[in-house]
């Protein structure tokens, strides 16, 4: 077996939420729910659905957005004690994140030196709105439009790595699909069930703790 190397999305897999849902509820206006129906729906692509929520919400607001997510967003349960674990046996661990970074380093600023690499969408604030700026863009292996394509990412793991993937949506399932062994929860298991793809579920990085015992 090749080193093992575990990916992970953020949101709604290292948090318990979605933490773009989140602050959309508390800072944007009601607009946002009618983007976000259409995402969900495939009526527009998820990068530019992601776009478009940020964009209603005005640039000023970054700090007290920050503030707030520092405050209020909540971790699934275990994930300290999964970097600990994988820590100790030199297993990388790498964020694959459909989100954004001004959110995202705040939230894991206490564990920054348990992780390896956080990729993610960056966040402009620059003009009277908030922007994204998607910097690694689906190309052949993904057409999914994520706003990051996670494949393409993994790509560069693969050779030398036995790659271990964590998600829980749609947008984890071309990662999903190009991994060795696949974690998953919420809509992700819908997903791979409908594909008769083998994974294994989680409700917590405890139960993936004691499910990579066994496997490593």
């Amino acid at each position: 077996m090749k080193d093992p190397a575990v990916f992970s999305d953020f949101d709604g897999t290292i948090t318990q939420r979605d933490v773009i849902i989140s602050i959309m509820e508390q800072f944007a206006p009601e607009e946002w729910k009618k983007i976000h129906s259409d995402l969900m729906t495939g009526v527009i692509d998820v990068d530019l659905g992601i776009k478009k929520m940020f964009n209603l919400i005005p640039s000023e607001k970054k700090d007290e957005i920050v503030q707030w997510c520092k405050e209020n967003v909540k971790l699934r349960d275990g994930f300290e004690d999964f970097l600990l674990f994988l820590k100790k046996r030199n297993i990388p661990f790498i964020i694959l994140s459909g989100g954004v970074d001004f959110y995202i380093y705040p939230i894991m600023e206490p564990y920054m030196d348990l992780i390896t690499k956080i990729y993610s969408n960056r966040g402009i604030f620059s003009g009277n709105y908030i922007d994204v700026d998607f910097i690694y863009k689906c190309n052949s292996l993904c057409k999914r439009h994520c706003g990051i394509c996670k494949p393409y990412i993994l790509k560069n793991y693969k050779d030398k790595n036995s790659l271990i993937y964590i998600g829980d949506g749609i947008t984890d399932l071309d990662g999903a699909l190009y991994s060795d062994i696949i974690f998953a929860t919420g809509y992700l298991v819908d997903y791979l069930q409908k594909l008769h793809i083998k994974y294994n579920e989680y409700y917590n990085f405890y139960d993936i703790k004691i499910k990579l015992q066994r496997l490593l």
